[in-house]
């Protein structure tokens, strides 16, 4: 039951943590490089090392004259319990800046 519990823990922080750094590059005005590092701070602050592997991308795309910004996260979580299976976890966030094209 833990190891259920943790890997459902693990994945709902990754999933935040894309829509955390999306917000931020779009409420904030942040940067990708900034959305980035929100992103993997979030990720690492509430899990430690439960996700390993950790892989962040964040790209902004023009749509019409506003911009997408769309963070991805994409780890395994670690092998926890009995059971020593380790299960990837991928998230994407997305969110529109408006009247912004770069």
């Amino acid at each position: 039951v833990a190891q259920l519990a943790l890997t459902l823990y693990g994945r709902n922080v990754v999933l935040a943590s894309a829509h955390e750094g999306a917000r931020a590059a779009t409420e904030l005005g942040r940067s990708e490089q900034e959305a980035e590092a929100i992103a993997l701070r979030t990720t690492r602050s509430a899990t430690g090392s439960l996700v390993d592997d950790l892989e962040i991308d964040v790209h902004t795309e023009p749509v019409g004259d506003d911009a997408r910004i769309t963070v991805r996260l994409k780890g395994r979580l670690a092998a926890i319990g009995p059971v020593p299976i380790s299960v990837p976890v991928e998230a994407q966030a997305s969110s529109l800046r408006q009247g912004e094209v770069e």
